[in-house]
């Protein structure tokens, strides 16, 4: 018996949609986030923990793992599709953030937002922020992925806490139809 085999979508396609409906979000209501009273405050506080969490992963090792497996030994999680991980809401945070986000893939075989120097995004979604290989495990010390996975615990719950309350704010202010902010995967 002879298989059909079915050409695998492009993952970009869904990437570009998601990038296109959260740039329409942000020119139609970003002055409103701006204007509302618990979004600048969130939106700094997320701001300083993922800067905490890059500095407790810096101090860790995590980052210099990440590139000797992925620039040195070829390897890396980072991969063609995981893009598709970030929803409508994260790629808005983004741009609240005051981040440009990419509008065409970087590096060939990775992930849409990877770049020659790691990740051009700010907001990212927990799989990449929360994800420690065998390869770390190995590596870096027990107690300092302790300390890193208690810092990411304070971006984590505020990257949640954001991505609602701006969901919430989309529904009311355009009604309650927007399922797709939550959207992820990989075709």
């Amino acid at each position: 018996m002879r298989y059909l085999k079915e050409p695998r979508p492009d993952p970009t396609r869904l990437i570009e949609e998601k990038l296109s409906v959260a740039e329409e979000l942000y020119h139609l209501w970003g002055e409103s986030f701006r204007a509302d009273p618990e979004v600048p405050s969130l939106l700094e506080a997320y701001r300083q923990a993922v800067e905490a969490s890059n500095r407790a992963m810096e101090e860790a090792g995590t980052f210099r793992e990440c590139y000797v497996c992925s620039v040195e030994d070829g390897q890396g999680c980072c991969k063609i599709g995981l893009e598709n991980e970030c929803t409508v809401l994260i790629l808005l945070l983004n741009r609240l953030l005051g981040v440009e986000l990419p509008q065409k893939r970087e590096v060939p075989g990775r992930c849409f937002f990877v770049g020659p120097r790691g990740c051009k995004i700010l907001a990212r979604p927990m799989l990449c922020r929360d994800y420690f290989c065998r390869r770390h495990h190995q590596k870096v010390p027990e107690a300092a992925m302790i300390r890193v996975t208690q810092v990411l615990n304070e971006e984590l719950t505020l990257l949640y806490r954001i991505t609602s309350l701006l969901r919430a704010r989309l529904e009311f202010w355009t009604g309650d139809f927007l399922q797709e902010l939550d959207l992820t995967g990989y075709t």
